[in-house]
């Protein structure tokens, strides 16, 4: 046996728990077991979860404030404002940039990340072909994920459509855009739907965010979805717009997102920072309620969105910040919400990107994260710094607190 963990808490699960891995792959949990182990991990009562997972993210435009100025901190600005920084992107600055995001998630207890990648043609196919050699590069400690995305719009960028079609070619996982900063959104949809025939690949859209007056667009990717019999190869961020809609609006439109199979994301970090910027009062926090989704039958997730751009110039990568953040802007305040939380940035996350059976169960795939906390509930209030990170059975990553005191 590789290893084995022991004295373990798990999620859902009360008493303490003995875990082995061999090969990469949980063999065996039970309450004690005796079999020896190359290593053993005592976990002295702390938490053992599934590696985190966050599902949407943004590499290639991380940590971009020291190049960038801002007065107004709405999406318009901040839109025109990276579109000018992209400029001067080059694969060796996205890599550096991209780099210090992953090792920082990787130390978080990050092992599986989607990043969407700017494609258009300003900056063409730079973002892809900075990002795709990273995807082999931390594979040791990450199943990176790109899904190449059109910010500027499709139809009002003539050549954008062959450029994704391009960055398909060059080995990209995933197709997405965002519809609504395009003059004919219903077509924009339509011809990532047609990518995604193409490259047999799934569908990945940032949907119904401004707060603006324009219908929802979620009606007609569940169509779009169930024509192209694209059942559960969809997953949608943002859906702020969700927010403002009456119990049994949200639980019909809830009904027909779950039948599609669609996995819908909040971005807190983002969807906080740039919503309802025109209230003057009782000001909306415009957040997806995922949690009422997932009582609907919805797979919901959460993810860390942007790090320190003009989208969101806040954050680190950490997802057991942002359960934090979501738990309390939500009012989420039972054991059985904050374990949601937690499903919502590993097991929940997982499924919205296609990863299957990523749980602590024997058979699944060995990707875990022991904490210095012993609930679930201590782990998202206060995101404890000490953690110990397992990619495929094998230790990754610890982190460690140091405290001095000089009392007098």
């Amino acid at each position: 046996m590789d290893l084995k963990i022991t004295k373990a808490r798990l999620p859902g699960r009360s008493h303490q728990w003995d875990l082995t891995i061999d090969n990469g792959t949980i063999i065996t949990i039970a309450p004690s077991i005796a079999t020896p182990a190359e290593t053993t991990l005592d976990a002295q009562g702390g938490l053992v979860i599934p590696g985190l997972v966050d599902a949407h993210i943004h590499l290639d435009k991380a940590f971009l404030l020291d190049r960038m100025q801002w007065q107004t901190g709405t999406f318009t600005e901040a839109l025109q404002e990276t579109a000018n920084a992209k400029r001067s992107f080059t694969v060796a600055d996205i890599q550096a940039r991209a780099r210090r995001v992953i090792e920082q998630a990787i130390a978080f207890g990050t092992t599986a990340m989607r990043s969407h990648v700017e494609v258009d043609p300003m900056i063409q196919l730079t973002g892809i072909k900075a990002l795709l050699p990273l995807r082999q590069d931390y594979a040791w400690g990450l199943t990176l994920q790109l899904a190449v995305f059109a910010q500027e719009g499709i139809t009002n960028q003539p050549g954008t459509e062959a450029l994704l079609r391009q960055a398909m070619a060059l080995g990209a996982d995933v197709i997405g855009s965002a519809p609504y900063v395009d003059p004919d959104p219903e077509q924009n949809i339509c011809i990532v739907f047609d990518i995604a025939q193409t490259f047999d690949c799934d569908v990945d859209f940032h949907l119904d965010f401004l707060d603006d007056d324009a219908p929802l667009l979620l009606p007609v990717v569940i169509a779009e979805t169930q024509k192209r019999g694209w059942h559960g190869r969809v997953c949608l961020g943002h859906m702020t717009r969700l927010a403002g809609l009456t119990p049994g609006e949200l639980e019909t439109i809830a009904a027909d997102t779950a039948a599609a199979g669609i996995s819908i994301l909040a971005l807190p970090a983002t969807d906080l920072y740039m919503m309802a910027r025109h209230d003057t009062h009782n000001v909306r926090r415009g957040i997806a309620p995922v949690h009422l989704l997932t009582a609907l039958g919805v797979n919901t997730g959460l993810a860390t969105n942007n790090v320190q751009n003009l989208f969101t110039p806040f954050g680190d990568g950490d997802l057991l910040k942002m359960c934090t953040l979501l738990a309390q802007v939500l009012h989420l305040n039972t054991t059985a919400s904050h374990e949601l939380c937690l499903a919502m940035v590993t097991t929940q996350a997982a499924q919205a990107i296609g990863l299957a059976n990523h749980n602590l169960a024997p058979g699944n795939a060995a990707d875990l994260v022991m904490l210095n906390a012993t609930s679930v509930t201590e782990a998202i209030g206060a995101a404890p710094t000490q953690r110990t990170v397992i990619k495929k059975g094998r230790i990754v990553a610890q982190s460690h607190c140091q405290q001095t005191f000089f009392a007098s």
